[in-house]
């Protein structure tokens, strides 16, 4: 009985050296953050990255961006037989288009607030259960009232996942690479839409072809949900809910297992030291009373929340959500209005994955596809403008069609990555959920009031005179991205 006990305090006294050895290996002190070198920040260049387990995590979470981009095609190819359907009046048409960008303002509210509590991982699932109801919800609806709550319903869903997935993006990407992975967010809102324009194109002609249209969004939201479940929870969360462990076990599987054991080390302390200075610890999140009055948030606000509204504001969400109406008002066939719709869905896309491609370069960065971008925008306008001054032609259709393909290109290059990038890396570690949720909110007011909007702009001031509108507020929008928009390629999250 003597020899039991013995070797059983020796194998408790092992299993407490080995727990007290794991803890002290995952817990991250905060004298690591004062003693970390220069060499630290140059591993985290150079290392070997394990991209299947990257990519498939990040392409998973972007999954939840792509459910919006999947109601903006599809509602567009939606509207006419839709509106036939159910003898909507213009101001309904409006209403069923932008519901579901006011409804997503909800969610952006509450998905800082589930992605802190309960996790990215948790939020993500809310979303794709929430988008496949109301998919369902919206293909049964027999009248517009039934309609306009399901719609408010499904963007609930999108408000949450605009705002998680750039969330989960840029926390779980290595700093090279952070531009580029959280650009994600955008690219796959644009994979989106061209799908939604070619299952439009598709059933359009079939019976209740509408209702098949808006039931189709059920599919990437069973995607979403079930690859969701597969994928991790960002480590950035588990350290500040103290599970130390845990995160450190997802950060060394972004490391790619033929890497140095050393240097893998290196990686994965270095990593967690940026994670524990940049959110440090759960009670230092900052309140919603902090995310306005404090000094050091003071700037990245302004910066966030005026570049958020001057994205939406030049009009883009009026070209795609009415960009078959315009162009059959205006004397376009249905039929090549359908398919411009399919090409801008495909510019919009290629500009996205090219800003993608070089938004890390140090030659690149964020603010020169910003200003680009921009400027080409205003130069569309301008040449929609022009061509709406004038009868229906030959030329001035070719004009116009020009016009609205550059300027999708021209959003795809700039305003529509960079706007979520720049929202993700702007702001500081405490302030960085609530300061997506805000900047969210105020994208998709400046997207509410652009949908909520257009048919009546277009009845008071004509095609031309609107787009004219929409091109001096571009200009507006470029002047202040030139003014205020920081570069943060490369450097750490926060301003």
């Amino acid at each position: 009985n003597t020899n039991s006990r013995a070797m059983a305090m020796v194998g408790e006294r092992d299993a407490d050296s080995q727990h007290l050895l794991s803890e002290r290996r995952a817990s991250l002190d905060e004298s690591d953050v004062e003693n970390e070198s220069q060499s630290g920040d140059d591993i985290l260049l150079t290392f070997k990255i394990n991209n299947g387990f990257l990519y498939r995590c990040i392409t998973t979470s972007a999954f939840g961006s792509l459910l919006l981009g999947f109601d903006l095609g599809i509602i567009s190819g939606a509207l006419i037989p839709l509106e036939k359907d159910l003898n909507l009046t213009n101001l309904q048409v409006e209403f069923v288009t932008s519901s579901i960008i006011f409804a997503s303002i909800i969610g952006s509210l509450v998905a800082g607030v589930v992605a802190d509590t309960f996790g990215r991982k948790v939020g993500l699932l809310m979303a794709a259960a929430i988008f496949f109801a109301g998919s369902i919800g919206m293909a049964a609806s027999p009248n517009f009232d039934v309609l306009i709550i399901w719609r408010i319903v499904t963007g609930i869903a999108v408000g949450m996942g605009l705002v998680i997935c750039p969330i989960f993006c840029a926390e779980l990407a290595p700093r090279r690479e952070r531009g580029r992975l959280t650009s994600f967010n955008e690219m796959f809102i644009n994979v989106g839409i061209p799908i939604a324009y070619l299952v439009g194109l598709l059933l359009r002609g079939v019976p209740h072809d509408w209702r098949w249209m808006l039931a189709a969004g059920a599919f990437p939201a069973m995607f979403l949900f079930i690859m969701t479940c597969l994928m991790p929870e960002s480590p950035n969360y588990l350290l500040k809910h103290g599970k130390n462990a845990e995160a450190r076990a997802i950060v060394e599987q972004l490391v790619d297992k033929t890497e140095d054991q050393h240097v893998k080390d290196a990686v994965v302390r270095q990593t967690l030291v940026e994670m524990k200075r940049d959110m440090n610890s759960n009670e230092n999140m900052a309140t919603w009373t902090e995310m306005f009055t404090s000094k050091e948030n003071r700037s990245p606000l302004f910066i966030g929340l005026g570049f958020s509204i001057l994205t939406q504001l030049p009009g883009i969400d009026s070209i795609i959500f009415y960009s078959v109406y315009t162009l059959s008002a205006y004397g376009v066939s249905e039929d090549l209005a359908l398919k411009v719709t399919l090409a801008m869905g495909l510019l919009k896309l290629g500009f996205t994955i090219l800003t993608a491609a070089f938004v890390d370069s140090g030659n690149v960065g964020r603010r020169l596809p910003v200003i680009v971008g921009g400027f080409g925008g205003v130069i569309a306008m301008g040449i929609m403008a022009v061509s709406a001054m004038y009868p229906h032609s030959a030329t001035t259709e070719a004009l116009l069609i020009f016009g609205i393909l550059l300027f999708v290109s021209a959003f795809g290059l700039g305003y529509g990555p960079m706007c979520w990038l720049i929202l993700a890396e702007i702001f500081q570690g405490p302030y960085r959920s609530k300061g997506m949720s805000l900047g969210s909110v105020v994208n998709r007011l400046g997207s509410f009031l652009i949908a909520s909007t257009y048919l009546s702009l277009v009845s008071a001031l004509g095609f031309s005179g609107t787009f004219t509108l929409y091109m001096l507020i571009g200009i507006v929008s470029v002047s202040f991205a030139y003014a205020y928009v920081p570069d943060l390629t490369g450097k750490t999250m926060g301003v």
